[in-house]
């Protein structure tokens, strides 16, 4: 082992091609336990509630819909309590860029299993919250120890902890090429062709891998035909669009961040802040169980779908998935904000569309290219990630037709927001 451990920290290209391949199938292999937990938990919590997971809920009694996220937050706080690791609390992402700016890739070994823990409990008790920032987290986590185990100097760790995140979400959203780019928007990874290389091959064994252990592609969203994109008047309202999702993406932050503030001004022991938010929670759910996170994907399906729901309750959903996610993570919950973005944003294109097709705006059929915009560029004005978010919402939905739509009011919301505010949601808001 130590003449191993010599051949691998001199950081040879095959040394560290090894090392990648180690960390894609380290991430994959994290994800998919991740993803095990989660569906696990939900059974124990839920019980076996097939495809109708939002029936199930409302079957039960109302004191076991408030007790459930309680008693899932009471055992997060513990954990938390037990193993004092608090950067395994929250978001996950801006743990992940902490640890590449100011402690050189270095990530405590101990971060990956309590995250998968943590944030297992948090999301399958009814958390509202996403899978995506833990499982990069994980990701990251298990690279980054690679990378310490073999004694990699902190150019090597950083790059490993990078290939971790990109298998991540590779395995997750089967989107390889969407992992990379995520490392060079958000990590602020400095490409060079030998080094994103190897990123790329941690995102595809992650991707493959994920694929092989689960039987699933990644996520992926079926959308009607999609006519072809017309300057006018698709171009003037994708732009007008990108505008609502910067501002949808700035009020989302605020709302994270104050709750944050609130719950850590609240005369509560932290070790039972995630209770309180877990009860919280249960209250908000009484009245719409939309914001666990079970029923957020497919909801998204059926707005992809076109398939007209109430104004009254989309609006509602939309404000209160909003508090909910704060809650959720400002209490010290286990979650990501990629899932609830992409909900925001997909909910705001489709009353964005279904009033461009009211006044006559729009065709009915060009009403997709709403949802699917406004659900990429929520994401792009939160994360400052334009490429990012443009290619996973891409690879999800998969039609051609689409992109140039993306790329117009993904840039135009980053511009927005970056010039409403200089931060990204990953640079200001934290644990």
């Amino acid at each position: 082992m130590p003449s191993l451990r010599v051949w691998f920290s001199k950081a040879s290209p095959l040394a560290l091609l090894v090392l990648a391949l180690m960390v894609g199938v380290g991430g994959a292999l994290g994800a998919t336990v991740f993803h095990f937990l989660i569906a696990t938990g939900t059974r124990l919590f839920y019980g076996d509630f097939g495809s109708d997971f939002i029936g199930s809920v409302e079957s039960m009694p109302w004191w076991l819909r408030i007790l459930i996220p309680a008693v899932g937050g009471l055992l997060v706080g513990i954990l938390f309590k037990i193993a004092r690791v608090r950067e395994a609390e929250g978001e996950g992402v801006p743990e992940v860029v902490e640890a590449l700016t100011l402690h050189q890739g270095m990530i405590r070994p101990i971060v990956a299993p309590v995250k998968i823990v943590a944030a297992a409990l948090t999301l399958s008790s009814g958390g509202s919250a996403g899978r995506e920032g833990p499982v990069i987290q994980i990701g990251s986590a298990i690279g980054s120890s690679v990378g310490q185990l073999f004694g990699m100097v902190q150019t090597e760790r950083s790059l490993l902890l990078a290939c971790g995140a990109a298998a991540a979400i590779g395995g997750t959203f089967g989107a390889p090429f969407a992992g990379v780019l995520f490392t060079i928007e958000i990590l602020k990874h400095q490409p060079t062709f030998f080094r994103t290389g190897l990123i790329a091959v941690s995102a595809l064994l992650g991707e493959v891998l994920t694929r092989l252990l689960t039987g699933h592609s990644g996520l992926r969203f079926a959308v009607e035909a999609v006519p072809s994109f017309v300057w006018w008047p698709d171009g003037a309202v994708v732009i007008v669009l990108g505008a609502a999702a910067a501002l949808t993406a700035l009020l989302f932050g605020m709302v994270l961040r104050a709750a944050q503030v609130i719950f850590a001004r609240f005369p509560f022991p932290r070790v039972l802040r995630p209770a309180l938010g877990g009860f919280v929670i249960g209250l908000i759910s009484l009245y719409i169980p939309y914001i666990h996170e079970p029923a957020a994907y497919p909801l998204m399906v059926d707005l992809m779908a076109l398939t007209t729901l109430p104004l009254s309750f989309l609006l509602g959903l939309f404000l209160m998935k909003m508090l909910a996610t704060g809650v959720t993570l400002g209490s010290g919950g286990a979650g990501g904000i990629f899932a609830p973005s992409l909900l925001l944003g997909t909910i705001l294109g489709s009353v964005f569309g279904s009033v461009a097709v009211h006044y006559g705006v729009l065709s009915p059929a060009d009403a997709v290219i709403c949802v699917v915009v406004g659900m990429a560029a929520v994401f792009a004005g939160a994360a400052h990630a334009p490429v990012t978010a443009a290619l996973i919402t891409y690879e999800i939905v998969g039609d051609r037709e689409l992109i140039i739509p993306l790329l117009i009011g993904c840039f135009v919301a980053t511009f927005l927001a970056r010039s409403l505010k200089r931060e990204s949601m990953y640079e200001g808001y934290g644990t």
